[in-house]
């Protein structure tokens, strides 16, 4: 039968190897077939057909009609989509719950193995990469404040921030830590912003967080891509608190 290069392309960018992709695309055209006659039109190897049928069915792209001979037809493609997207979501649970289980796990066994020295102010200066690891760093200091955090950045930047780690700001000042925005963001459309933080409309060409004595500073322009963003982590009371000279009243 005719294939259709672009279609089949597309299938395989829905996670299906070329056999799928060509059997169900096969299915999709001719209607209900046996292995033997997908087979022959799809141009599939006979020996494989049933695997990847079978592969086909567990996807959610296939069902098959009991009889003899037994019969497979294409369930349509929304249909089958759907299905993938919850597939794909459960995955995605169960991947995470893995990674916490096994973080905790690990964190236990570390700890097991020996108090590590702590670095002192000649180590304290770190590099991190990606908007991932440095927003895991940014929630972690501010879970671990317990005096001041400041934070300095874009309009833009406040909201990303408060989207993301707004809760965690939530509970450091319901435990009596001081929150203080420096930012150009326009008080009218600061939102919930203003309700735990105090907010001074300055303009500071570094972008950066404090928390005690930490302090994270970001190397990279605002609009950079989440995968090159670089900050600087530094551990030092003395850096900290120059930078906190900043948010003064």
């Amino acid at each position: 039968m005719p294939q259709n290069p672009d279609a089949l392309n597309m299938l395989r960018r829905l996670d299906l190897n070329q056999y799928e992709a060509k059997a169900y695309f096969a299915l999709s055209t001719m209607g209900k077939n046996t292995a033997g006659e997908l087979s022959e039109r799809a141009e599939l190897p006979r020996p494989r057909i049933y695997d990847v049928l079978s592969s086909l069915q567990g996807k959610g792209f296939v069902a098959v009609q009991q009889g003899r001979p037994v019969r497979y037809f294409a369930l349509p493609l929304l249909e089958a989509i759907k299905t993938l997207k919850k597939q794909r979501q459960s995955q995605l649970v169960q991947d995470l719950e893995k990674i916490e289980r096994v973080g905790s796990e690990l964190a236990l066994k570390i700890a097991a193995s020996g108090a590590v020295e702590k670095s002192g102010a000649e180590d304290a200066v770190w590099t991190l990469k990606g908007r991932e690891a440095i927003y895991s760093k940014l929630a972690s200091m501010i879970e671990e404040s317990k005096r001041h955090v400041v934070l300095s950045t874009t309009p833009h930047g406040v909201r990303r921030k408060m989207g993301e780690h707004g809760k965690l700001l939530e509970k450091a000042k319901a435990r009596g830590v001081k929150l203080h925005v420096l930012s150009q963001l326009d008080k009218s459309q600061a939102g919930e912003v203003t309700k735990i933080a105090k907010l001074s409309q300055t303009s500071l060409p570094t972008r950066f967080v404090l928390s005690d004595d930490q302090a994270l500073v970001f190397l990279t322009p605002e609009g950079t891509d989440g995968d090159d963003e670089v900050a600087l982590w530094v551990q030092n009371p003395h850096f900290a608190g120059t930078l906190k000279l900043f948010a003064k009243d």
